[in-house]
């Protein structure tokens, strides 16, 4: 009896956990994990106010089946090589600049132009209108499924130890710049451009290698810039193309409901985000290194009007050089850059208070 009553027992054991092993393979195959490679370290104000309670809200909406992991950069794969891990699948997700792909997005550049939006809110509001509005925009990012873009924090020229009020101060100076299109303006301005990556910079300015460096006020503090400088001149020089987009067999292989979940939390409304959350991070920044004993300065607008005019070559350069790569609407997709830029810069906060 005893016997019999053990097998019964252990049969039915059998049979749950056969079960239970069914329901755990099917919730495993509809469960999907996405590794993402971060231009952004984990302390930026854009992963921290943005992109992290967007990940939480997918993986809530979805009852824990869309998890993205987040990767620092050069963690998960090397920044520079992100396009092609992605490509590839070594990983899933990237949110990169264009310009570590130079001449892969020639379109991208034109909201790179010099001093045409005052925050990020208003070029990545742009840039995704823009991304929309033209087929051969949408074309660059064909082998794989872009989410959003948006456009870095617009950027200011920081120096350690002098405050910078004119191009006569500027000239001669040593001042970083993170991407080649910076690294022009720098040099057509009249100082001498060094080439540094933003985890690098903080070194060279305090080890005096470098005068100053042209970048966004957002990533600062989590680069630790804003420890080696003190003079801080507003100019909204420019900013720099991004994106986010995850490798196609990835996004392919996921449920229908999921990949509906991915789409409907991104596009215009991350782009917005994205660029919201850049231009509350440099205001809150500068703040906190007002505090710190830091001067800014914001530059006239007379005075703005000549640095806008040493760069004014740039505009037609890129027209000429996207003509001669046979997209004959350039000028029109520059037109209307300048138009929404115009729109959307007054409808916007933007990057610095006073």
């Amino acid at each position: 009896m005893k016997k019999c009553l053990f097998k019964s027992v252990l049969m039915v054991i059998s049979i749950i956990a056969i079960m239970g092993g069914f329901a755990v393979s099917g919730w495993s195959a509809d469960r999907v994990m996405i590794k993402a490679a971060s231009e952004y370290p984990d302390k930026h104000p854009t992963v921290k106010n943005g992109w992290f309670p967007w990940i939480e809200n997918l993986k809530k909406e979805t009852k824990g089946q869309l998890i993205i992991q987040f990767f620092n950069p050069n963690t998960l794969v090397p920044q520079k090589d992100a396009w092609a891990a992605l490509e590839t699948g070594a990983a899933d997700m990237i949110f990169n600049p264009t310009w570590r792909n130079q001449g892969k997005f020639p379109l991208d550049d034109v909201t790179a132009l010099p001093m045409l939006f005052n925050g990020a809110e208003a070029g990545s509001l742009t840039i995704w209108d823009l991304y929309q509005t033209y087929p051969e925009w949408r074309a660059e990012y064909k082998d794989v499924k872009l989410l959003w873009q948006w456009t870095s924090a617009t950027i200011q020229l920081h120096t350690r130890r002098k405050l910078v009020k004119n191009l006569t101060d500027f000239k001669g100076m040593k001042i970083i710049g993170w991407n080649p299109r910076n690294l022009e303006m720098i040099k057509a301005l009249g100082a001498n451009p060094i080439e540094m990556s933003p985890p690098d910079t903080y070194l060279a300015l305090e080890r005096g290698m470098a005068d100053g460096v042209m970048c966004p006020i957002a990533p600062m503090r989590a680069f630790k810039i804003a420890d080696a400088v003190k003079y801080h001149t507003i100019i909204n020089l420019n900013c720099d193309a991004f994106y986010a987009a995850v490798n196609w067999k990835k996004f392919n292989g996921m449920p229908d409901k999921l990949k509906k979940a991915l789409e409907n939390s991104t596009g215009r409304r991350m782009a917005q985000i994205s660029g919201k959350t850049l231009d509350q991070g440099a205001i809150a920044d500068a703040n906190w290194m007002k505090k710190k004993g830091q001067i800014f300065y914001v530059l006239p607008k007379a005075e703005k009007q000549i640095w806008r005019d040493k760069l004014k070559y740039m505009d037609e350069d890129w027209i000429a050089a996207m003509e001669k790569r046979g997209y004959k609407n350039a000028r029109s997709i520059y037109n209307e850059t300048l138009k929404l830029a115009e729109k959307y810069s007054s409808e916007t906060v933007g990057g610095y208070k006073q």
